[in-house]
């Protein structure tokens, strides 16, 4: 099983990373200096790729190696999977090697292996170093430089890899903030092969959603919260990208979400993370999350809410003011969130989450910590109900509920959702997913109406943002059409209070 910590750098910081203190204080030998080329093979059907598995046969300067890697999981810049390696006499694939591996009846699949043909090229030049942690730990460091390959497309390598040979990968993250201060460094979430498929397609990123985690009925109740957080992160660094470069608000959007997400999660941790190193982790995720809000709330307001009222109205020469300069706004809050995310504190705050994942504090054993020991599905049993019974109250107050009560029972209701999402594996699936079905409709209308009261804050943000202010008639028009669909959402709000109601709680 490889384990390894992946950071992309620049082109000029490899050597400084091999001479930064904390590395030296850590190396054992020399460096090791060496180029590697390897060809990655597939159908044209990509039928491995699709099977999460990379195939390919490398030079290793005079010798060649034959590798198959399976189940890549990559969050937070760290990379587990199956690797098995065979050492070859010349550059041809052995399929015969793969026989022994739990991979055989894949490769097995009739005409497969003659299907199989050269997709990419990996070359790059590796410098490595074996560390020695106090721990006991043994790690490789390599610095590789080079290039990706698919036909006349290229793509540049300059990453590092702190490979666990073994001990713990808090090892490999808490190296990785020693150096972060002198050097800026990126979390890699993808690994050379995924990127070289992706330069072979030509594929573009696209914003990325959430995924469904697998989680076993006996599995103890913080590897499953742990599983769940590394998924979170995962989507807030597949969204990264597009972010730091300003395409599709969608990809801050999903940022957003797997943030929110991830918040929902480590709050069921908030004890033993509160009695750790990490204390103020939870903190530092809310604050993330408030630099983040205004973007998104200006970018539903420039991009959702005013279109159909300006288009409504075209005689109203205000509503075009309003447009243009919301849009003013959406494009400098869109800037300043970009700003946030391309700093390099927001890769220092991913590493602290890696290091608080796998430093043992989910899985430590005392007074505070004890219960998340047990089994993952009696402990999801317990917060799903206790969800339940907060959102039950609350919304007993909805058909006269202030526009802070309703917010409220937005809030209580996106946390159940979440939970609900998260343990749906532990239970049987297809009730919950009807029971999140339902909760989504829920916060559907309870978020038309909150939209009412952002609505106004932002116009009233236009009002003193500009020289001149919004047109009084153009503005009361927005805060009417906006009212109107919560009014419209209030008729609806019952309803669907009712549907949630009529869904029986999945885990009892």
């Amino acid at each position: 099983m490889e384990t390894e910590l992946k950071l992309h750098i620049a082109p000029r910081d490899g050597r400084r990373l091999l001479r930064h203190p904390a590395v030296v204080a850590l190396k054992r030998g020399r460096a090791r200096r060496q180029r590697f080329v390897a060809t990655y093979f597939d159908t044209p059907a990509l039928e491995l790729s699709r099977a999460g598995v990379a195939f390919r046969v490398r030079q290793e300067g005079a010798r060649w190696v034959q590798t198959v890697k399976a189940g890549n999981v990559g969050a937070g810049g760290l990379h587990r999977r199956e690797e098995f390696e065979w050492p070859l006499p010349a550059d041809r694939p052995d399929f015969a090697l793969v026989e022994t591996t739990p991979l055989a009846k894949l490769f097995a699949k009739p005409g497969l292996q003659a299907r199989l043909a050269p997709v990419f090229v990996t070359d790059f030049v590796r410098t490595a170093a074996t560390l020695a942690f106090a721990d006991g730990a043994v790690a490789e460091l390599a610095v590789d430089a080079g290039e990706i390959r698919a036909g006349s497309q290229r793509e540049p390598i300059s990453e590092a890899e702190i490979e666990l040979k073994s001990g713990s990968a808090a090892n490999a993250f808490t190296l990785a903030l020693a150096v972060c201060d002198d050097l800026p460094v990126r979390l890699g979430l993808a690994s050379k092969a995924e990127r070289g498929y992706a330069l072979a397609a030509g594929a573009a990123p696209r914003p990325r959603k959430a995924a469904p985690v697998a989680l076993e009925r006996e599995l103890p109740a913080g590897q499953a919260l742990a599983r769940i957080a590394w998924a979170a992160i995962a989507q807030m660094q597949a969204n990264e990208g597009g972010t730091v470069r300003g395409e599709d608000p969608e990809y801050l959007h999903q940022l957003r979400v797997g943030l929110r997400r991830l918040r929902s999660i480590l709050a069921l941790a908030r004890a033993p993370l509160a009695a750790s190193i990490h204390a103020s982790l939870l903190e530092d995720l809310r604050a993330l999350q408030r630099a983040l809000n205004p973007a998104r709330d200006w970018d539903v307001f420039a991009t959702e809410t005013l279109p159909p009222i300006v288009a409504a109205f075209p005689e109203v020469s205000g509503l075009k003011g309003i447009r243009v300069r919301a849009g003013q706004l959406r494009r400098a809050h869109d800037r300043a969130a970009a700003e946030v995310v391309a700093a390099p504190d927001f890769q220092k705050l991913l590493l602290r989450l890696g290091l608080a994942l796998t430093d043992g504090t989910l899985e430590a054993r005392d007074a505070t910590t004890a219960w998340l020991g047990g089994p993952a599905r009696a402990y999801a049993a317990q917060i799903l109900e206790a969800r339940y019974r907060k959102v039950r109250k609350r919304g007993k107050r909805l058909a006269t509920a202030t526009p802070q009560e309703r917010h409220a029972t937005r809030i209580a209701a996106k946390k159940l959702r979440y939970a609900a999402e998260f343990f749906a594996p532990l239970f049987a699936e297809k009730r919950a997913r009807r029971f999140a079905g339902a909760l989504a409709e829920l916060q559907d209308v309870l978020g038309a109406l909150n939209d009412a009261a952002v609505t106004a804050r932002l116009l009233d943000e236009l009002a003193t943002a500009g020289r001149t202010p919004p047109d009084t008639a153009a503005a009361g028009i927005v805060r009417g059409w906006v009212g109107g669909a919560a009014h419209h959402g209030a008729g609806e709000l019952e309803a669907r209070w009712r549907g949630f109601r009529k869904q029986a709680p999945f885990w009892r």
